[in-house]
């Protein structure tokens, strides 16, 4: 039987992730063209990539690259991916008022909306953060599963006052992401990382998580920092060795969470 769950959540920020760390991004065309690439070449890689190894997974889309790329939203979902909300423009909820934070959520979730038809459950905070007031309005807007703490390696269902709320969570670490080994643009003396040292590591954690009973890997991808020729090439080998495991499956956040109780 397998029961161990496999998760890539994938975030197609493109531009959005730069013009979210500060607004004079927008008059940096060479830094900008890193979101770029993941539209014009790096999205298409990696679905194939995905699509030889029968991998279904979970895009984080923020809102403006949806209404700015319409048509990578739906192929992603066409693909039979999950399109999944990442906020409108890549703002964190810290960042803002009660105001700004509901409706940054409110057109983000909308905006999908319009392009598939299909009104996103699945919601991650940019740079995984929240306020007090996320979660009531996560619940407001019919989310019901988040992808944003820590505190976990297996999935839970948030509870409040001792009352089970209608929200999953599926939890993240830093470690399993790859901005932080391959993130670069913008950020002198930023050292990338070779991509067979992080394979190796994200090699180990996944050893240790298949053992403990319960838990989960979630990996956190980029487009834009992951698919490029030879992280792809590492990514292939990485799913190669997921499936030599027989208790793993790949899943999505959403299929993930219609099983937690």
């Amino acid at each position: 039987m397998k029961n161990f769950p496999v998760v890539f959540g994938i975030d197609l920020d493109a531009e959005s992730s730069w013009l979210g760390k500060s607004p004079e991004n927008a008059g940096k065309p060479v830094l900008l063209s890193h979101g770029t690439y993941e539209i014009r070449e790096g999205l298409k890689s990696l679905l194939d990539v995905l699509d030889r190894h029968d991998v279904r997974s979970t895009f984080f889309i923020p809102g403006l690259i949806a209404h700015r790329h319409p048509e990578a939203v739906t192929e992603i979902f066409r693909r039979g991916h999950e399109v999944a909300s990442h906020g409108y423009n890549h703002l964190s909820p810290p960042l803002l008022d009660a105001g700004q934070e509901r409706k940054e959520l409110a057109s983000g979730i909308e905006t999908l909306e319009k392009i598939t038809g299909r009104r996103p459950v699945t919601w991650q905070a940019p740079s995984w953060e929240i306020t007090a007031r996320t979660i009531d309005y996560l619940i407001d807007e019919g989310v019901s599963v988040s992808s944003n703490f820590h505190d976990s390696t297996r999935p839970y269902r948030h509870v409040r006052n001792g009352v089970p709320l209608p929200l999953v969570e599926l939890p993240v670490e830093w470690h399993l992401a790859d901005a932080p080994f391959f993130l670069y643009g913008g950020m002198p003396g930023r050292q990338i990382w070779p991509p067979l040292t992080v394979e190796e590591m994200w090699k180990e954690d996944f050893r240790g998580l298949y053992e403990r009973e319960g838990s989960y890997f979630r990996l956190a991808l980029h487009v834009q920092l992951i698919a490029h020729p030879g992280r792809l090439r590492m990514l292939e080998r990485f799913i190669q060795f997921i499936k030599e495991h027989p208790n793993a499956y790949f899943t999505r956040c959403d299929e993930l969470a219609a099983t937690i109780a």
